[in-house]
């Protein structure tokens, strides 16, 4: 990717990305934000799509540019393949390349046992948690593979190998997607393009509080306190994550699936 190393704000080290493009699908969520603004303050302009929360991603396009960097909000619903094309032709055309696709968009999972779930709710689960997935990185993927390189990294779950009781979608739909990634990373490294997933735990965004209503104090104080860290994550810390497998520092890691996530699977 040719990012050089500097020590970025707040002392935090990240690759710099002075003159770097990046998109970041679900750039509302709370992952989305905070990603967005790290990129931004190493030097990368962003795009950002967004379906349900316009105003979230214009607030997440604010701080792009109070960094001093481009910013350009797409509205896009992923589960449409046109649409999503039309993303990233515009983040290439109005910004001028792509060189970075952080996909942290997702559903909200229906919270039940397999038996109860009805299958179009399954179904339409699966359309935006993982087609949707596919419908955003394929077409970047095909434009760094033109362009000489890129770096994929992708927003996943810890619910891929923990395999929880009542979360039978988010368990299907991010292993499918770490599949995915493992894929690509290994038919496009010879192309320069690298494919990796961030797989979180518990994290303090707007999808996480939802989730915790509906389990209760009870069952949300209980799951906090079986993590070993005895916290959830911030938003900022699963950033710094994507910055380094984004950047020149994690230029030699493809194909990778890295928790971020407090030892939470390991206690589980």
């Amino acid at each position: 990717m040719g990012e050089r190393s500097r020590a970025a704000k707040g002392g935090r080290v990240t690759g710099t990305f002075a003159g770097r493009v990046a998109l970041v699908s679900g750039g509302s969520g709370g992952v989305g934000r905070a990603v967005a603004a790290d990129l931004a303050r190493a030097g990368a302009d962003v795009a950002l799509t967004s379906h349900s929360h316009p105003q979230r991603a214009e607030q997440a396009a604010a701080a792009v540019r109070q960094a001093g960097r481009r910013a350009l909000v797409l509205p896009t619903d992923l589960r449409d393949a046109s649409a999503t094309e039309k993303a990233v032709a515009r983040t290439v055309a109005e910004l001028g390349r792509l060189d970075v696709l952080v996909h942290a968009a997702g559903g909200d999972v229906d919270w039940a046992p397999v038996r109860d779930i009805q299958p179009q709710g399954f179904a339409d689960f699966i359309a935006i948690d993982l087609v949707g997935a596919f419908n955003v990185i394929q077409p970047a993927v095909r434009h760094m593979h033109g362009a000489g390189g890129g770096a994929v990294v992708a927003i996943s779950s810890i619910a891929a190998q923990m395999c929880q009781s009542r979360n039978s979608q988010g368990a299907a739909s991010k292993a499918g997607l770490e599949a995915l990634i493992r894929v690509i990373a290994r038919e496009e490294g010879r192309y320069g393009i690298r494919a990796n997933a961030v797989s979180i735990g518990l994290t303090d965004t707007e999808q996480a509080r939802l989730a915790f209503e509906r389990w209760g104090p009870k069952a949300t104080e209980q799951v906090i306190a079986g993590i070993p860290l005895q916290r959830i994550a911030r938003p900022e810390e699963v950033a710094r994550m994507v910055l380094f497998l984004a950047g020149e520092e994690g230029g030699y890691v493809t194909g990778k699936v890295i928790q971020v996530d407090g030892g939470q699977i390991i206690a589980a």
